[in-house]
């Protein structure tokens, strides 16, 4: 499994990263849209050729689209969803082609396979694993704590290993979490493959651990 970072329209990149990793299924943490010029490229990608979680610009994009007064408005348009506008060839007032609508209203909070747990963002350390599997989440979680927005470094989760994405702002590469002071990866219980925003896209792959990363070329 190739673990992708928010690559926020930047298809290019993908694709240049991809090629750097192994043949395997190609999974998004979120936050596939904005500031790129590609959003549409990037979620026809994953809607046909893999999997996706909800980001939080996935989200500020859907409430955006329905109306939904989540989020003060024109959040999304402060956020670069723009960029997502014209890529899709829309004005601010269309509406979102139903079934792009219905793929981004799929989107899971939360991937788990064995031994390894996928967020957008790390998982708050008030939420159980079943609070996050919860349909209603979203909408009981102070958003600041939601698992689309938290900024608290992870804590670690029996029997799982972490990987998410969303906090890139603070990382030049991917960041390795363990309990001691000195970070090393095969000592992890979790990593960020979100890195600084325009500069680099990471992956990882699963099971192996392995980083690649990809200079963004959009």
């Amino acid at each position: 499994m190739n673990l992708i970072g928010d690559i926020q329209g930047n298809y290019r990149t993908l694709q240049a990263l991809l090629k750097q990793m192994p043949d395997d299924e190609p999974v998004s943490v979120g936050d596939m849209v904005d500031r790129g010029p590609r959003s549409l490229e990037v979620l026809e990608f994953f809607r046909l050729h893999g999997e996706a979680l909800l980001g939080n610009h996935e989200h500020m994009m859907l409430d955006y689209f329905k109306g939904s007064g989540i989020y003060v408005p024109g959040l999304w348009l402060m956020n670069s969803g723009d960029a997502t506008l014209s890529s899709l060839k829309l004005e601010r007032s269309d509406s979102l082609p139903g079934e792009l609508q219905d793929y981004l209203e799929s989107l899971p909070l939360m991937l788990l396979r064995e031994g390894l747990l996928v967020t957008h963002a790390p998982i708050h350390r008030r939420w159980r694993l079943e609070d996050i599997a919860s349909p209603d989440h979203l909408e009981r979680s102070p958003m600041e704590q939601s698992v689309i927005w938290n900024r608290e470094d992870p804590i670690p989760r029996d029997g799982y290993f972490q990987v998410f994405g969303h906090n890139g702002y603070r990382y030049v590469r991917a960041q390795f979490f363990d309990r001691r002071f000195v970070i090393l990866p095969e000592s992890a219980y979790a990593v960020c493959i979100d890195t600084v925003r325009g500069q680099v896209l990471s992956g990882l792959h699963w099971p192996s651990c392995r980083i690649f990363e990809q200079e963004y070329i959009d």
